[in-house]
């Protein structure tokens, strides 16, 4: 049966206890994770890029990311552009991405083994500022953008998943106000069409406090890069749907 609710852990808890969370529902809540005086420093970063953004808008710009669906100021390059996101939220989440995304493989070099390990990457950070009346996001899994595949597993088992994602709300989240929804327990769904329930309201939101927005930030498998260097188009200079490959939220060949 789906839990009812995100099991909530103490950031001072071990490692394993986080690992072990995620393992079975998929997500978690860490407790005391910062402080309000935190969270205001790395708002104080950010705010600037966001009302550059609400000043292009309304100087004739358009909103560059359809699955937002309107309504949203955004800080893209968050990792360069807040030292307090990058020194004190991201650092968190490198030894659980190590964990989880890691991949070491051994490959044969006639008779001697050699064995390799690609280490994750840093996929996007950004702020998100929804603004009132903004549209809620359809329920996705991330992983799309990569076109991951899946198969239904009833545990979870190693290499499993090519992303791993930290939330940090800056803002008092509730349902109301746009709180992130989740489906626990989907990360060992297969690809079939999901079952919401009969109403389509399955799923928990994740409702926590802060200041006023949310700070996102995602590692991928570190083999979800190019290999080898073509052509413009191959080198990355264009958006790989559905959304990947963005500078600024945006197609790079918009650049060239």
């Amino acid at each position: 049966m789906t839990q009812s609710h995100i099991e909530r852990i103490p950031y001072s808890a071990p490692r394993g206890t986080f690992i072990d969370a995620l393992k079975r529902e998929g997500c978690v809540i860490v407790q005391n994770f910062s402080t309000p005086e935190t969270l205001e420093q790395a708002r104080q970063e950010v705010q600037p890029w966001l009302e550059k953004e609400e000043h292009r808008s309304k100087l004739g710009g358009r909103l560059r990311l359809p699955a937002l669906n309107g309504g949203t100021r955004t800080c893209t390059r968050l990792i360069g552009r807040s030292q307090t996101v990058r020194e004190k939220f991201f650092s968190d989440l490198l030894d659980l991405a190590e964990e989880f995304l890691a991949i070491t493989t051994t490959n044969w070099y006639g008779e001697e083994p050699s064995t390799n390990i690609t280490h994750p990457l840093l996929s996007i950070a950004i702020t998100m500022d929804i603004r009132p009346g903004a549209r809620a996001q359809k329920l996705h899994r991330d992983d799309k953008n990569h076109h991951a595949r899946h198969t239904r597993v009833d545990a979870y088992h190693t290499n499993r998943d090519i992303l791993l994602g930290l939330f940090v709300p800056g803002c008092d989240t509730r349902r109301a106000n746009g709180a992130t929804r989740v489906v626990l327990g989907s990360h060992l769904w297969g690809d079939e069409k999901p079952d919401f329930g009969p109403d389509g309201n399955t799923g928990v939101f994740f409702e926590s406090s802060g200041g006023r927005m949310m700070h996102i930030m995602f590692m991928c498998s570190g083999v979800y890069r190019q290999e080898s260097k073509l052509v413009q188009q191959r080198l990355g200079w264009t958006q790989s749907g559905p959304n990947l490959g963005w500078v600024d939220l945006a197609s790079p060949d918009a650049l060239l």
